[in-house]
């Protein structure tokens, strides 16, 4: 078994160097790794022409995350694939614990390591939840790593900063050409991956023995209203895919059935979040009014989903009754 990586890069001159020497630096090689520059003005790309083992795909405009991610995935053939972001590095034996327990965990699709801020004692995250109005919760964020719920699990779903996939899951999580959903940009997709993957039946796991360092400087701040202060201040176009990526998350993955409960919750806190996120930019009404487009594409790929959720269920049972 094989594993290559995929990293968005985006302006990353401060972080790269010491990203690269941690994949370089594995016990077990890399099958390729693959960075994928959104047409940064910095000096990202000089850096990453430094490393002869790295293959760069330049694009020429900022795509997205989940543009940039897709790319990558495309190039690669391994069987395993870790997407990341450009601002973490990996303990040296990263890739060697995660082959092996997708070795030995045939059923494995989704792996989320243990995420340690850089001072290697807070942690980022171990692996995602949700709230009651379906909002992501990165389990144990920026609590100390020696009081954190740390143990090998299941989880919801994972970490954008760094998800490992088994090659078949990405196959089976593929809708129209896409794994990432490239209408999202940035912001959302990895929780709407990680929920596609609840949906379909694929086995989500936090791996605690497989360690990644994750800087996450826009979310250091240790409480709900500083945080929340700080998604105020972001600019107008971050706050707009910020609310567009929340309502297509919903309208692709949320069933009656299943998350009716959090219906209440969900009006409670959009309400107050979404009011308040348009009224300091007032400008992003007229571009969410814009989004029709957006909409009726999330609706068809909710039918896709809908419908390979049945078709593995029947694939399921068919071989249960054999």
């Amino acid at each position: 078994m094989d594993i290559s990586i995929v990293v968005i890069s985006y302006n990353s001159e401060r972080f790269l160097k010491k990203n690269l020497d941690s994949l370089i630096r594995q016990t077990v090689k890399f099958k390729r790794i693959i960075v994928v520059d959104n047409n940064s003005g910095d000096d990202s790309v000089k850096i990453i022409d430094r490393y002869p083992e790295v293959q760069k795909i330049a694009l020429n405009h900022n795509s997205g995350y989940c543009c940039g991610a897709n790319t990558g995935i495309k190039n690669t053939t391994s069987d395993l694939v870790l997407i990341a972001n450009s601002d973490i590095f990996l303990e040296k034996t990263f890739n060697e614990k995660v082959i092996q327990k997708f070795t030995d965990e045939k059923d494995l699709a989704i792996l989320s390591p243990l995420i340690l801020r850089f001072d290697g004692q807070t942690v980022d995250s171990a692996g995602q939840t949700y709230s009651r109005a379906l909002y992501p919760v990165e389990i144990g964020f920026n609590r100390p790593a020696a009081e954190a719920p740390l143990k090998e699990g299941p989880v919801f779903s994972v970490c954008g900063a760094a998800t490992v996939f088994r090659r078949e899951a990405l196959k089976t999580l593929k809708i129209e050409e896409e794994y990432y959903d490239e209408d999202f940009f940035i912001f959302w997709e990895d929780f709407d991956i990680g929920w596609r993957a609840h949906l379909l039946g694929l086995k989500r796991l936090f791996y605690p023995e497989a360690v990644v360092y994750h800087y996450r400087s826009a979310t250091l701040k240790k409480n709900f209203l500083s945080r929340f202060s700080l998604a105020l201040g972001r600019s107008a176009d971050v706050k707009y895919h910020l609310v567009k990526n929340r309502y297509l998350t919903l309208i692709k993955n949320f069933r009656l059935k299943k998350n009716g409960c959090s219906l209440p919750f969900i009006f409670l806190k959009d309400f107050v979040w979404v009011t308040l996120l348009t009224i300091s930019s007032p400008k992003i009404i007229i571009r969410l009014m814009k989004s029709g487009k957006y909409i009726k594409k999330a609706l068809k790929k909710r039918k896709i989903i809908e419908t390979k959720s049945k078709g593995l269920s029947y694939r399921k049972n068919s071989i249960a009754m054999k």
